[in-house]
């Protein structure tokens, strides 16, 4: 329950508090000290956090000054504040994000190469390819790789959203075992053998920039941005399209 309560907002030393005293009932500073193997001054430091969110109350016994849980249900009242922050942080970032785009396609040190680690440094590479809005995207996929990072589920949500901005995709891929795959709207696919074209890594070739993943020891992505480069590799994709057989 601690566990749970810290993924809800409290911290460790809140919960452990708060716990105990929906255990006891309620109980004094020093007992709760005691019960909690907590000092005194952090007792009490954790008693005003839990009644700022409304989980704690004080009363008198006598002229002792007793703490006492309130009702869980008040705990609904730390997620409100999460999705208010929450909220408030989008809106910020919204605002925020045309002036730092400004920032980043004006400057001229912008690096032309990037690297991305690790399944979600991919994903945002991925991702950054469709920000990007290129009318369309030319691809090669060893699918059973891609298989071994993302779930099927999630490849079909970025085809989803590429379908959805509009996008174009010619496909190039290879799959072991298994029926071809049927294209999504606006997809072009074609599957080739592995044997015959044995490509190291998956690419994307879009606007100016060539993107490339490898997934097959270190997860990976390097993106590189030159309109020279990239018109070279268009072309190359487009010769192997037009003259590689099918599997």
């Amino acid at each position: 329950m601690i566990n749970k309560l810290i993924e809800l907002g409290l911290t460790a030393k809140e919960a452990e508090v708060y716990l105990t005293l929906l255990q006891s009932g309620d109980a004094t500073a020093d007992q709760l000290a005691k019960t909690s193997k907590l000092n005194r001054s952090t007792t009490y430091v954790q008693i005003k956090s839990l009644t700022d969110h409304g989980l704690v109350s004080t009363f008198k016994r006598g002229k002792k000054t007793f703490f006492a849980a309130e009702s869980p249900h008040n705990l609904q009242r730390i997620l409100e504040q999460k999705k208010q922050h929450i909220a408030y942080q989008e809106a910020e970032v919204t605002e925020l994000i045309p002036e730092l785009l400004k920032l980043f396609g004006s400057s001229v040190d912008r690096p032309v190469v990037r690297v991305f680690e690790g399944k979600e440094g991919l994903a945002s590479m991925r991702n950054a390819i469709l920000d990007e809005k290129p009318e369309c995207i030319l691809t090669v996929i060893r699918y059973n790789q891609m298989q071994k990072v993302f779930s099927e589920e999630e490849m079909v949500q970025y085809t989803k959203k590429r379908q959805g901005l509009g996008i174009e995709s010619w496909v190039m891929y290879s799959y072991e075992e298994g029926e071809d795959f049927k294209p999504f709207p606006l997809q072009k696919l074609k599957r080739i053998k592995s044997e015959e074209l044995p490509f190291g890594s998956d690419m994307y070739i879009y606007n100016d920039t060539v993107a490339f993943a490898s997934t097959s020891k270190q997860i990976v992505g390097v993106t590189i941005t030159n309109p020279d480069i990239a018109t070279t590799m268009r072309a190359m994709f487009l010769s192997l399209w037009h003259t590689t057989k099918v599997k």
